[in-house]
């Protein structure tokens, strides 16, 4: 039930990409999360076994962030995104991976009090200097010259 809560929740403190005022965010809004297609489509090679919902929103969104390789933990040495399930990760492992340059997919930070509580943990850390927040999924990374920012973006249910 509080999953549900939280979703309605995120649907009203949730903005489109007119609520950003980051250019990276805006950009990333406006030409991947909120676009109905794209004119190439997106090629990225996933860890086995893994078939979210989202995975053509998300293929979209590395596609567009020059990431061809979704990698779970331990990550491999090429890849520069890691698909991580807050359930079964330490905080610690997961801001050393940021600091390395990773980009972290969080798949379902809303889905227990747990995973709730180490996501919020992860967006207060001085690591994560950008964290997009789409409900079903989350993205933190660092960004060089970039303040610190959480952004809270409404989930395109038009593009599963």
């Amino acid at each position: 039930m509080r999953y549900y809560w939280d979703l309605i929740k995120h649907f009203f403190v949730s903005n489109s990409r007119h609520g950003t005022h980051s250019p990276f965010v805006y950009g990333l809004a406006s030409n991947v999360i909120y676009q109905n297609s794209l004119a190439q489509p997106a090629k990225v090679n996933w860890p086995r076994d893994y078939n979210p919902s989202y995975r053509q929103l998300l293929s979209d969104i590395l596609a567009y962030l020059n990431v061809d390789r979704l990698s779970e933990l331990p990550p491999e040495n090429t890849a520069k995104a890691l698909w991580v399930d807050l359930q079964a990760l330490d905080t610690v492992e997961l801001l050393s991976a940021v600091r390395d340059g990773k980009i972290l997919v969080v798949h379902e930070p809303f889905k227990t009090s747990a995973t709730k509580k180490k996501w919020e943990e992860l967006i207060k850390a001085e690591e994560v200097t950008v964290s997009i927040n789409l409900f079903h999924f989350g993205l933190l990374l660092y960004r060089e010259g970039q303040r610190k920012e959480n952004f809270v973006l409404r989930y395109p249910f038009w593009r599963r």
